[in-house]
């Protein structure tokens, strides 16, 4: 079962350059403490913490994961967990 690998890397184009990026890139490149949580893709630190996966036991959620995620990013439609 060696055949050729079906996915390979690519070079992606770079984000275009709109007035929007520029403040992305701007906040990435900012300085910020060691221990602060910062967003991968939009540079934002403000985060939501939500519980994946919940059962009902006897009436009464339990278990689940703990989840961060980028609000920034969220209002924007997008899905991106803080790790």
């Amino acid at each position: 079962m060696t055949d050729k690998p079906r996915f390979h890397v690519i070079d992606g184009t770079a984000p275009p350059d709109t007035p929007a990026e520029q403040v992305r890139r701007r906040v990435r490149a900012m300085p910020k403490p060691e221990a602060m949580i910062q967003c991968h893709r939009c540079g934002g630190r403000e985060v939501i913490e939500t519980k994946i996966g919940i059962l009902m036991k006897n009436g009464k959620p339990t278990g689940g994961t703990k989840v961060l995620l980028c609000v920034c990013c969220l209002l924007n439609g997008e899905r991106v967990v803080i790790t």
